[in-house]
């Protein structure tokens, strides 16, 4: 697969790189303008809550670095039958962390944010949020697992349509499920964790649509499911790892900052 540095190229590949990095943090933006208008609990809340979840979205993100890597390269080699069980070991890994951080906020989010919180008002609403936010984390992996398919292959058209797509609906929801518009209950930050999710859940739908459509992706093997195999997913998490490490540490800070 031959691919031209020029300069619009490069552009026309790392922007959409770029938007999808940022929707989590746009998304985390919404929220917080959505819930400033509810009250200053409620915003001092997200700020927590939202930071702690960036950490969660940032470790999938992180370790899927990892496998676009290895995606680029057996496209670099030519060896494109490679790129479906690499991308599907991508997947496995993702899916079984997802497993891994669901069960971390739904069991341990109430003894750290007991630990870093002060206020229980605060505490209370933390936990209101990620008690829906937590079910977006298999989406979310998922999510980036196929964003580094297509970055990897240098195909990343799509991501800035399903990053849009992602932000749009997100809003959407925060001004309904925020505030009870359209019949709906007035939820508060109950309603901004239950909006980002579902916008995460319509992002990945439009993303599973469109990979069955693409007729490349035959080119890939990405119509068979390959068998688990460890060590592939053990040379994407080391490859990975220290990009986690460096995410977590830079917003650790801040989560501590807030907490």
């Amino acid at each position: 697969m031959k691919i031209n540095l020029s300069y619009r190229q490069i552009f026309q590949i790392s922007f959409p790189i770029m938007l999808g990095s940022a929707a989590q943090n746009v998304i985390a933006l919404s929220d917080s303008v959505f819930l400033y208008h509810v009250s200053e609990l409620d915003f001092a809340a997200i700020g927590f809550v939202g930071v702690f979840y960036l950490i969660i979205s940032a470790i999938g993100f992180g370790f899927s670095r990892g496998g676009q890597i290895m995606i680029a390269r057996r496209v670099g080699e030519d060896n494109h039958e490679e790129v479906g069980r690499t991308f599907y070991g991508l997947v496995y890994f993702e899916i079984g962390l997802a497993c891994l951080m669901f069960a971390f906020m739904v069991f341990g989010c109430p003894w750290l944010f007991d630990l870093m919180v002060d206020s229980e008002v605060i505490y209370t609403k933390s936990l209101e949020y990620i008690d829906y936010r937590s079910w977006g984390v298999f989406a979310s992996y998922i999510g980036v697992a196929i964003v580094a398919l297509y970055t990897g292959v240098a195909r990343p058209v799509f991501i800035v349509y399903d990053a849009i797509l992602l932000i749009v609906i997100n809003i959407i929801l925060n001004y309904v499920l925020i505030f009870g518009h359209f019949g709906f209950p007035e939820m508060g930050i109950a309603g901004a964790g239950l909006a980002s999710t579902i916008a995460e859940y319509v992002a990945i739908l439009a993303f599973f649509i469109y990979m069955l459509l693409d007729g490349e992706n035959k080119n890939y093997r990405l119509y068979r499911l390959p068998d688990l195999d460890f060590e592939l997913i053990k040379t994407q998490f080391k490859i990975g790892a220290p990009i986690v490490a460096q995410a977590v540490v830079s917003l650790g800070s801040w989560f501590i900052f807030f907490g």
